[in-house]
C-alpha cells in the first residue's frame, strides 16, 4: 500500500509538547478469530499477512480492510526508531499515546507487555522506555471488542440492531504517536472563571506527587498579560489563579482564545513544557435560562453523531472536522449535542476556534451490571480529564433517554448510579452544567431536558405543556414502562427546560431503499421537507417556556435519513433557507 500519512496535525491540542512522532500509516494486521495470540505469544514477531491504515477502524473504507463484522480480537503491527536526540536524553521517557482504541487494548514493545487499557473511548499513554533497544523497535498491539449491551458502545449495532443504530467500530481510531517527557510531567490542564472577580483559576495534574515549582503565562496575540506560579507542594496537582483586567469573553459571536505557557521546574533547570490556551467564560443558569457570561443565551443546536465518509468514526482529515463545526455554524445553530460518542479533541479544537458550543455525552450501555457501573465510572472520568480544559464544552451528559439504567422508577440501584455520576462530575467540574439523564426520566441534573417529536395524537406544542404542568406524566410511545418527563421527587422547577431531540424529519430524493428511519412522515419533495421544517420551527418556537432546542439530526447516517445534510454533507434544503429558519427560533 502506499499512501501518504494519515491525521498528521498535532492530536492533542490543549497539552501540546514541542517533540513527537506520527506512527499513523501502514501497519501489520491479523484478526484472531480463534483467539490463539496470547498463548502463540504473537507479540513475540509472529508473521502478520494483512496490512491495516492507522487510525481507521477496521470496518472504515480508510482502512483499507472495509470488514463491516470483523473478529472481536485483532493485532496490530510497526516498526519504529526512536529519535536519536530523545533517545540520548537520559532525563527523558518515552510514552507511546493512542488517541482512542475501542475496546480492550494491550500494548507491547519487543515482546515486553508495558500496559493495557480498558474503553473505547479515552486516550491511552503508556512508559515504554524500559522496553526500548537501540535502533529498531517493534509496537504490537491487540484489541479486543465484545458486542455485548454491558459495554459502553453507543449507537454501534451489538446483539440487536435498533432503527438507530449503526456498523459497529472497532480497534484504533484515533492517532498514536510517540513523545518523549521527563520522569516527571504535567498530564492534565483544567481552568474556570470568573467574571465578577475578572479571576481565572487554574489546575495542573502532574503524573506523581513532587515538590516542583509550575510557572503560568498568560499571553494575547503573543504578548504576557498575567503570570504566577505555584508549588506541587508534595502533591500530583496544583492550583492557581491569575486577575486579568480588561478580560477579552470566549462567546460564539467572539471566541477569543488566550495562550497558556505552562512549565513545570526544579531549582535549576526545566522539567516539563507544555501550551495551550483558554477561553474566558462562565457558564450558568438563572431564571429558568442557560446563561453565558452572565446572560441568558438560547440554545439553537443541532444532534451531531460524528460519523464521516470514508472513515467512519475517524474523519479523514482535519478539513473534514472543521467542515462539520463550519457546516453548523453556518446553518444558525450555536450548539453541537455530540451523540453518543467522545468526540476526536480535533474537533473540539475547532469548535474552540470558531466558537460553536458542545455538549459532551457518554456513549452508554444498554445492560445493567456491575461491569457498566465499573466501566463508566472509569471512563467518565478520564473523559472529563481529557476534555475539561475545552471552552467550547458547555454541558456533560452522563446518560441519555435511560439506556442501560431502564428501570430507574423502580430499581434505586439504576437511580443511583445516574445520580452518583451527576455528583462525580460536579466534583471534577463546577465551570460546566450537568444533565443527569438526557430526554426523559430526569432525576438530577443543571437543566430539565426532553425529547419530543412530532405525533399523530397530540401535538408537540400540547405535549410540551403537558409535561412543563405535570414533570411526571408520560411521554407519548413511552408511558407503558414508566417513561415519564421526570421522577419522582426531582426538582425540576426552576431550571430551564430545553427540547433536546426535535425534528427528525427524513427525506431523500429518487428511489428509497423501503428501510430508512425517521420521525414521522417522509415529504415528498422539497418544498414539503422545507414546509415540516417550518412547522415544527413555529411550533419550538410558540412554546416561551422553552429556553432552546437540540434538532435531530446533523446528516443521515446509514438507515437514518433525517440529516439536515446528506452523509457526503451536502444540504438537503439550503443553506441560507436553513439559517433563516434556525436563527428565527428565539
Amino acid at each position: 500500500m502506499t499512501i501518504q500519512q494519515p491525521r498528521p496535525e498535532y492530536p492533542r491540542p490543549t497539552l501540546v509538547r514541542e517533540n513527537w512522532s506520527n506512527l499513523n500509516g501502514v501497519w501489520q494486521f491479523q484478526p484472531d478469530p480463534k483467539n490463539i495470540g496470547l498463548n502463540e505469544k504473537w507479540y513475540n514477531n509472529a508473521e502478520f499477512n494483512r496490512e491495516i491504515i492507522v487510525p481507521f477502524p477496521i470496518e472504515s473504507e480508510a482502512s483499507e480492510i472495509h470488514n463491516l463484522k470483523p473478529e472481536n480480537v485483532n493485532w496490530y503491527r510497526r516498526a519504529f526508531e526512536v529519535p536519536e536526540e530523545w533517545a540520548e536524553n537520559t532525563s527523558k521517557e518515552i510514552y507511546l499515546n493512542i488517541g482512542a482504541s475501542d475496546h480492550q487494548t494491550r500494548v507491547f514493545v519487543n515482546g515486553q507487555q508495558v500496559g493495557q487499557h480498558r474503553g473505547g473511548y479515552t486516550p491511552i499513554s503508556l512508559s515504554i522506555t524500559h522496553a526500548l533497544v537501540p535502533g529498531t523497535n517493534t509496537v504490537t498491539i491487540r484489541v479486543e471488542d465484545a458486542i455485548g449491551w454491558t459495554q459502553a458502545r453507543g449507537k454501534q449495532a451489538g446483539t440487536t440492531k435498533w432503527p438507530i443504530d449503526y456498523d459497529t467500530v472497532s480497534g484504533i481510531w484515533q492517532t498514536v504517536w510517540l513523545e518523549p517527557r521527563h520522569e516527571t510531567h504535567i498530564t492534565a490542564l483544567h481552568n474556570q472563571f470568573d467574571c465578577n472577580n475578572n479571576e481565572l483559576t487554574l489546575l495542573f495534574e502532574s503524573n506523581q506527587q513532587n515538590n516542583l515549582t509550575v510557572l503560568v503565562s498568560l499571553l494575547s496575540e503573543g504578548q504576557v498579560v498575567g503570570q504566577t506560579e505555584c508549588s506541587m507542594n508534595q502533591r500530583a496537582e496544583a492550583r492557581t489563579t491569575i486577575e486579568i483586567s480588561n478580560p477579552r469573553l470566549w462567546s460564539p459571536e467572539s471566541p477569543t482564545l488566550y495562550e497558556l505557557v505552562v512549565e513545570l521546574k526544579d531549582s535549576s533547570s526545566l522539567v516539563d513544557r507544555i501550551e495551550s490556551y483558554v477561553g474566558l467564560r462562565e457558564i450558568s443558569h438563572s431564571d429558568s435560562h442557560f446563561t453565558l457570561n452572565g446572560e441568558p443565551v438560547y440554545l439553537r443546536g443541532i444532534l451531531d453523531q460524528g460519523y464521516f465518509p470514508g472513515g467512519w468514526y475517524t474523519p479523514m482529515d482535519d478539513a473534514a472536522i472543521k467542515r462539520d463545526v463550519e457546516l453548523t455554524l453556518a446553518m444558525g445553530f450555536n450548539t453541537a449535542r455530540k451523540h453518543q460518542k467522545i468526540e476526536d479533541p480535533r474537533y473540539l479544537y475547532w469548535a474552540d476556534r470558531l466558537g460553536l458550543m458542545v455538549w459532551e455525552e457518554m456513549p452508554s450501555g444498554r445492560v445493567f451490571s456491575n461491569e457498566l457501573i465499573r466501566d463508566l465510572c472509569t471512563e467518565w472520568s478520564e473523559v472529563i480529564k481529557r476534555d475539561r480544559q475545552h471552552p467550547c464544552i458547555v454541558a456533560w451528559v452522563p446518560f441519555n433517554e435511560s439506556w442501560g439504567v431502564w428501570h430507574q422508577a423502580s430499581r434505586p440501584e439504576q437511580r443511583a448510579l445516574v445520580d452518583g455520576i451527576v455528583a462525580i462530575t460536579q466534583a471534577f467540574d463546577q465551570s460546566r452544567l450537568v444533565i443527569g439523564n438526557d430526554g426523559w426520566e430526569f432525576s438530577k441534573g443543571d437543566m430539565w431536558t426532553l425529547h419530543l417529536y412530532d405525533g399523530e395524537s397530540q401535538s408537540l406544542a400540547d405535549r410540551l405543556e403537558q409535561l412543563i404542568q405535570k414533570p411526571d406524566s408520560y411521554i407519548e410511545g413511552e408511558g407503558s414502562d414508566g417513561r415519564v418527563g421526570a421522577l419522582p421527587g426531582a426538582k425540576v422547577q426552576g431550571l430551564p427546560i430545553i427540547l433536546t431531540e426535535c425534528g427528525g424529519i427524513g427525506y431523500v430524493q429518487g428511489e428509497r431503499a423501503g428501510d430508512e428511519f425517521a420521525y414521522g412522515e417522509l415529504p415528498e419533495s422539497e418544498q414539503a421537507l422545507e414546509e415540516q421544517f417550518v412547522a415544527v420551527a413555529d411550533t419550538i418556537h410558540k412554546t416561551k417556556r422553552l429556553t432552546g432546542y437540540v434538532w435531530t439530526q446533523l446528516t443521515d447516517v446509514q438507515q437514518e435519513i433525517n440529516g439536515i445534510l446528506y452523509f457526503d454533507r451536502e444540504p438537503k434544503l439550503p443553506i441560507e433557507k436553513v439559517r433563516k429558519i434556525i436563527t428565527g427560533i428565539v
